[in-house]
């Protein structure tokens, strides 16, 4: 009897305990520290810049700093791979991107597109084609002809060997029955640059990469991959005005880490909301070329769902990277 009793004063007090620390776990304040986010492209480039319009903004929700972190090459896989060695405790957040999930087609990677936890997505920005203001490329019309002419010679930068910018020019080229000879860059940011140096006959990126350039006469924007021409830039045609049924374009949101604690993510998800509401955060989206394009966490998990089950399709099909 005695070790039955000694038994029972055992279990009752670790049931105790355990109920006790998961209550002080269930109680514990998020968020009490910063908050990185790990951008796995260069600064510039659009996630960078959707990242850090949030960082100033975002304080006033979460009450705490935000860092920003970039890892930029290797079409954003060793930024991911680092990522998943990270403590999943909603401290550090990646930017989760179509680039992210496109690459994992193209080649092996680690990670896919299960790989991360969704919290909100932010911008659904189409694709356009930037050249040097002094091209002789007048639209995108006159790009496809040269390059029918001259099959693999003319150089169209992209953000990363992979990633969207690049899946979606190797598409355009089935579609215009063309073939390109693609340069990667490790980011949107480094591609924009490259193209006002003159360095590449033209480059695939999307808003906010090229805007402040294309203000300052520095580039030109040949067409949008878009079924009508945006709001906000409403001088640049589309690829279908110019006789190409083609239209195509990026997401941009955040992501945690896998196994994060739902409520915490919650609780991100609904300070980003309120951020992509505040004045503030949408007059600078607005002045950065950002085209905000609100999903919540299930949405947003439907959404990646159903661009990676379309991207494996456009790779299997079109037999491009190395990976199938």
């Amino acid at each position: 009897m005695k070790m039955k009793r000694v038994a029972l004063f055992v279990s009752t007090f670790f049931l105790l305990a355990a109920l006790c620390v998961g209550a002080q776990t269930k109680n514990v304040k998020f968020p009490e520290r910063e908050i990185e986010i790990m951008v796995p492209w260069a600064a510039g480039g659009a996630t960078d810049v959707m990242a850090r319009i949030f960082a100033p903004v975002i304080q006033k929700y979460l009450g705490v700093p935000i860092l920003i972190t970039n890892k930029p090459g290797g079409a954003a896989v060793p930024g991911y791979v680092e990522a998943m060695t990270k403590k999943n405790d909603g401290y550090y957040i990646v930017a989760w991107a179509t680039p992210s999930i496109t690459v994992t087609h193209m080649q092996k990677t680690p990670y896919d597109a299960n790989s991360f936890e969704p919290i909100i997505d932010v911008v659904m920005a189409p694709v356009w084609f930037l050249a040097p203001a002094n091209s002789p490329y007048k639209n995108l019309k006159d790009l496809v002809d040269d390059a029918k002419k001259r099959p693999g010679m003319v150089n169209l930068g992209n953000a990363g060997a992979g990633g969207g910018t690049h899946m979606i020019a190797l598409a355009f080229e089935s579609a215009a029955g063309v073939k390109f000879n693609h340069v990667p860059y490790s980011g949107g940011g480094p591609a924009v640059t490259a193209a006002v140096a003159g360095q590449v006959d033209a480059i695939t990126c999307g808003p906010p990469e090229g805007v402040p350039q294309l203000a300052a006469g520095q580039l030109k924007c040949l067409g949008i991959f878009a079924e009508s021409r945006l709001k906000e830039f409403p001088n640049y045609p589309t690829a279908m005005e110019l006789g190409y049924d083609f239209a195509m374009g990026q997401w941009r949101g955040l992501a945690a880490l896998k196994g994060t604690d739902p409520a915490r993510i919650k609780i991100l998800h609904d300070a980003f909301k309120a951020a992509m509401e505040d004045p503030e955060f949408i007059k600078l989206a607005a002045q950065s070329g950002l085209l905000l394009d609100y999903r919540n966490t299930e949405d947003f998990r439907k959404l990646i769902q159903k661009e990676d089950a379309y991207y494996l399709k456009v790779v299997k099909e079109n037999k491009l990277g190395s990976k199938y």
